[in-house]
């Protein structure tokens, strides 16, 4: 796989896999999708490091811990790049209005100074490629109750797509099917089966939902991989998981 899980649960508290924090993929040293409590994996040096954060969308499991890895770099502002990162336009509206607002969090767009800030806001959008180095990222929409991308990670002849919150679309699969071959196939599993209705109410899968879109692609994912477990029903989801699938 071409990435590592810092963090890969639905909420906390669960007990099932290692990785209990919020959603946090550690795609580089410098590089990160998402920041959820799956951060605190890093220690300050390594949380120093990072440089760009792609979002996937606005959910607070997701972002939560972005201004607290801001508030962590003031003592190398001087010296380093500002932290870029990167969303739809709807995401970063949504932490420009609601996070960086001098209320919930002081706009790290103007500290220490609006001439060296510590944050930077990109805007990007669904079919764009990123390259680093030998490495590509492209995001994807997904289906979610806001909008929501999902990323393709290349590296040397190798896909890992991390499908990030969603639920069941056409759309859905259309757009998985647009990348190519996946070696790597990193889907949700918000709750069991008996709660298919809440699902989708809140754009979410469960294995059933899971295994129906996996049944559409053109060509099947090499690895199947399952995050994002609601720790309160995780005991009812992992039953329901077939065994070839791999818990995050």
């Amino acid at each position: 796989m071409n990435l590592t899980f810092l963090g890969a649960s639905g909420g906390l508290g669960g007990s099932v896999t290692a990785n209990n924090g919020s959603t946090c993929v550690q795609v580089a040293d410098d590089i990160l999708i998402d920041v959820g409590t799956g951060i605190t994996a890093l220690n300050l040096p390594q949380m120093q490091k990072i440089r760009h954060v792609f979002l996937t969308h606005s959910h607070s499991d997701h972002i939560c811990c972005l201004p607290m890895l801001l508030g962590n770099l003031f003592d190398v502002a001087n010296t380093e790049q500002p932290v870029t990162v990167y969303g739809s336009h709807d995401t970063l509206e949504a932490i420009r209005e609601h996070v960086f607002n001098w209320v919930v969090w002081p706009d790290m767009r103007e500290l220490p100074s609006k001439e060296k800030p510590l944050l930077r806001l990109k805007e990007i959008e669904a079919g764009e490629v990123f390259q680093f180095g030998d490495m590509t990222l492209e995001p994807f929409k997904t289906y979610h109750t806001v909008p929501t991308l999902g990323f393709a990670v290349r590296r040397t002849g190798s896909q890992t797509v991390f499908v990030a919150d969603s639920g069941y679309a056409q759309s859905v699969v259309a757009n998985l099917n647009a990348l190519g071959p996946i070696d790597d196939i990193i889907l949700e599993c918000s709750f069991p089966n008996e709660l298919e209705d809440v699902a989708n109410q809140s754009s979410h899968l469960t294995p059933a939902l899971c295994e129906k879109l996996l049944s559409e692609l053109a060509v099947q994912p090499r690895n199947i991989w399952i995050n994002h477990l609601k720790p309160d029903v995780e005991q009812q989801i992992i039953p329901q998981l077939p065994s070839a699938w791999k818990l995050l």
